[in-house]
This record gives C-alpha cells, structure tokens and sequence, in this order.
C-alpha cells in the first residue's frame, strides 16, 4: 500500500484562522504518497494571495476553487477532481496525528473494506479541555444497522475508496444535511462495503463557537432528514430489513428531547417528547410533552435548579 495515492480532501469556507495548522499537520504524514485538495467552497474574504501563500508549503497541495454549496457538495466536488485510489476527509480546523494514514490503509489489503475510520480526540477549544471517548461504540463488519442508531465516524478519521463513493454518490448537498452530510454518506457506504477501525486515536477533532455541529435545533432537523434520506436509498439492501426505523427516529427525538431540556429550551423539549409519542402511541410520553411545552419556564428553571442542587 505505500505506493497507493491517496487524495486528502478539505472543504474550505472562511477558514483563515485555522486552516494553515490543519495542512501543517496534515503534512507531516509518515505517510508521504498523497495529493492535499482544497476546495475553496467560494468562500467571500479568501483571496488569490493567500491560496498562492497555501499552494507553496508543498508540491502536492492543489486548491480547487467552486460556488458555495456547502460542505457536502465541497467534498463531492473534491472526490470527483480527485486522483487518489482512497479519499482521506479532514475539516478545515481538525488535525492528524503523524501515523494516521499509515495505521488505516493497510485495512485496505481486505478488498471487502471500503471504508476506514479510527478514534478522534475532542478539543474543547473555549473549555480549555480534551476528551478521550471510550472505544465501546466501535463498529466493524457490517454496520450499517448499529450505525442508524448513531454517527459513530468523525469525518476527520474517515478513508474510503472513491469507486464506492462516486457510485453511491455519497455526499447529499441538501443544504438541510448541514451537520450530519457525514452521516448519511457513511450510512450509504457501509451498505455497499465492510467497515474497518483502528483502535487508535489518530485525530483531533475541534470544537469552538463556529462549530454547525454546536447547534442543538439545526442538528435535530438534519437527523431527521437524513433518517427520511437513507430509508428510501437503504430499501433494497438486506442490510435495511435488521432496522427498526421507527424506533430510531425516536430514539433522535428522545435524545435531543434530554439535550433541550437539559439547556433550559423546554418548549423545544417538549415538543421532541411530543413527535416520540405520536410514533407509538406512548401516553406517558405525551403527558411529559405537553408539561413541558405549556408549564411556565420560570418554574421549569427553578425546578430545574433545585434538583441540580438536591443531586449535587
């Protein structure tokens, strides 16, 4: 696999503050037999002396400039201008540990894997704190079914071969996907190949104000599009008859139900309780729902408040 091309694809859309540390770290790969594309995603203050400034830290850098279409549509535009036999993704502002490349694409000898993820690192930028996830949720094989239940792939640690993605057309560039485009791309894949993880943390992912994916509503909504996406797409694989739709929509509901609750957004809480409900006739959901979006939020706060307190 040394001599295998790999292209590292990386959307850019006002960017400037970080993308200058993500390409240095993406540079010191032990893996060296790649292209780096960057795909300006037309994004307004970006000007032509500043990509020549890019374009001259390394020979393989090629910047691709488009109309802004969002992240998805970027990546696309970037797999289809890509020559590599595999496409690495990284965001404009994560990094790369030094052995990424090199610990995933031996995976790649199994012909069944089209698709190689590995841990990541969050960087709490605001919080001044990393996080180390566990490595329970890890997903080999045929996973599409475990991967309904939830996105268990950061972008930035995903390889996979760009004959599967062209044909599946893996990213969607529903602008509506903002945030999970990810998601549904990965969902397509592991209906198409087998999925293969390194136990490493060979990423850093970063987190700060700008993040789309810090967006509670936005989030919720693009869920819930992508589940009504990959349902019609998933139908005539095997693979779709082992879920339980139904109860993953639900369980999205019932997860950002807890996240609105939990930050103070009770009608938006109470509102998710209420769509889980209607899904199968919970009457208990339903009356946690409808106290939720009618009680005044004053007294929600302050019971709220209390209990943290009580429970402390």
């Amino acid at each position: 696999m040394s001599q295998t091309l790999i292209s590292i694809v990386v959307p850019f859309y006002k960017g400037e503050k970080y993308i200058e540390k993500t390409i240095d770290s993406l540079l010191h790969q032990s893996f060296q037999n790649f292209e780096l594309l960057i795909i300006n995603d037309g994004s307004p203050d970006a000007t032509t002396d500043f990509f020549d400034k890019i374009a001259q830290k390394d020979s393989r850098i090629v910047i691709l400039h488009k109309d802004n279409g969002g992240v998805a549509c970027a990546r696309q535009f970037g797999i289809a201008n890509a020559k590599g036999e595999f496409i690495a993704f990284c965001d404009q502002d994560d990094f790369w540990l030094p052995e990424k490349l090199t610990k995933q694409v031996v995976l790649f000898d199994n012909p069944k894997v089209g698709l190689v993820y590995c841990g990541a690192i969050e960087d709490h930028i605001s919080e001044d704190r990393q996080v180390e996830l566990p490595f329970f949720d890890t997903y080999r094989g045929n996973i599409y079914a475990s991967l309904t239940k939830k996105n268990e792939i950061v972008s930035c640690t995903a390889i996979a071969r760009r004959t599967l993605l062209l044909e599946i057309e893996a990213f969607d560039k529903d602008i509506e996907l903002m945030g999970v485009d990810d998601w549904l791309a990965w969902l397509k894949m592991s209906l198409v190949c087998e999925v293969d993880f390194v136990e490493e943390y060979l990423a850093i992912h970063i987190f700060h104000e700008n993040n789309y994916s810090s967006n509670e509503a936005k989030m919720y909504k693009a869920e819930l599009v992508c589940l009504a996406k990959i349902r019609p797409f998933a139908k005539s694989y095997s693979q779709s008859k082992e879920v339980d739709y139904q109860q993953v929509e639900k369980n999205i509901h019932l997860r950002y139900a807890e996240a609105f609750i939990f930050n103070g957004d009770f009608r938006l809480g109470g509102d998710a309780l209420l769509l889980a409900a209607e899904l199968d006739n919970d009457s208990k959901l339903k009356s946690q729902g409808l106290f939720f979006k009618w009680c005044p939020s004053f007294m929600l706060t302050l019971l709220q408040k209390t209990k943290r307190i009580t429970s402390i």
